[in-house]
């Protein structure tokens, strides 16, 4: 708020300067330019627009004034008038290269406004070529790759000479996700396909030997295939090396290790992880569910009433526990009926908050990668 207040009165000393010693001199485009910056930190839209087409007719050489009256027309709707006017802009041969990514910035806005992808990366590519080290543009080609599911493009900027994108977990989620854009185009067997997925994935574990992104789809890989023993490596990885993000595979774990004959294993695996985190409420469910099955109704409730304990907000703890201290079909049945109604599982974005039941390793918001956890 203090900087606000310096700034305002800032710009007031300069109209007033420009108003009262510079009165005799030629008419210029200052004082309208900064009477129409004034105007948007009052939030006054209307008056800026005037004041900014006002100085741009006086001077033509204010080219901050012709990119700020562009996205003034684009905040309003009129997109195609805002390109109008940052477009005619970058034919002219005098522009400095701070006001050259200005005006391409300023296109790439025009551009997402109206979803035109592609044209917004060729303005973004603009940008890099006049400032190698921009870091922003590269970023934010990479989101607009992202959106289009482009993870081959993807790879190529991030292993570009010169940059500096240095989060491998991002770099080996490019890989993953490749992997499986590649595996959901295979039709029928491709034995070259195929081996393309597994070097993909392969890369992607060389980059980050823990990715979650390249074990999730190594996992699914191999579950597809029926390689049921690698696939249980890869699920066993994810629960214990990502203990936070079991609930993404726990059913499939299970169902793995249950065709193996290998279910009694499970129980260790689970308590050892409730035991280290005993908030981790999906591992904690899972394992008092395997204690339900097994018939130790005793370990089932003290499982159920931890979580309950450490979730008062959560229905389904108390509910499981009801229904493992009666012995009536019908009313087990209906409490099984109210369970279902509450057990909708959502996914939070521990980066920006977004939330979603669908489970996804890109936060479609912020573009955080493996950032969704169960939302309780």
């Amino acid at each position: 708020m203090i900087v606000l207040i310096i700034l305002v009165v800032a710009l007031i000393a300069c109209v007033l300067f420009l108003y009262f010693y510079r009165k005799h001199e030629k008419a210029t485009g200052h004082t309208p330019y900064i009477e129409a910056l004034i105007a948007l930190l009052e939030n006054n839209e209307n008056l800026a627009m005037k004041k900014f087409k006002e100085a741009v007719s006086i001077d033509t050489d204010l080219v901050d004034a012709y990119v700020r009256l562009g996205d003034l027309y684009r905040k309003k709707g009129d997109v195609e008038r805002a390109i109008q006017i940052h477009q005619s802009l970058t034919v002219r041969p005098t522009l400095n290269k701070h006001e050259e990514k200005k005006v391409y910035l300023a296109l790439v806005n025009d551009m997402l406004e109206t979803t035109r992808l592609n044209k917004a990366t060729s303005f973004l590519k603009e940008i890099i070529k006049i400032d190698k080290k921009d870091k922003h543009a590269r970023e934010l080609i990479l989101k607009i790759y992202e959106d289009m599911g482009n993870y081959v493009d993807c790879i190529a900027l991030y292993e570009e000479g010169g940059t500096k994108l240095k989060d491998d977990r991002r770099h080996a989620f490019y890989y993953a996700s490749l992997a499986h854009t590649r595996l959901k185009d295979i039709k029928g067997k491709d034995p070259g396909a195929e081996k393309e997925v597994v070097n993909l994935l392969k890369k992607a574990l060389k980059i980050v030997p823990n990715s979650f992104a390249a074990l999730f789809q190594f996992a699914s890989y191999y579950e597809q295939k029926e390689n049921l023993k690698k696939a249980k490596e890869y699920y066993h990885r994810i629960i214990t090396q990502h203990p936070d993000r079991a609930f993404s595979v726990v059913s499939k774990f299970e169902k793995v290790y249950f065709e193996l004959g290998l279910f009694d294993e499970i129980i260790p695996i689970y308590e050892k992880i409730f035991q280290n985190n005993p908030k981790n409420f999906a591992v904690g469910f899972a394992l008092a569910d395997v204690y339900e099955k097994k018939n130790d109704l005793a370990g089932a409730k003290e499982v159920y009433g931890k979580l309950a304990d450490v979730y008062p907000n959560s229905v389904l703890p108390r509910l499981r526990m009801v229904k493992a201290s009666i012995k009536d079909k019908a009313l087990k049945e209906k409490i099984a009926e109210m369970e279902a109604t509450v057990a909708q599982e959502k996914y939070k974005c521990g980066k920006c908050g977004f939330t979603t039941d669908k489970f996804t390793l890109l936060c479609p918001k912020c573009h955080a990668i493996e950032s969704f956890l169960l939302y309780l």
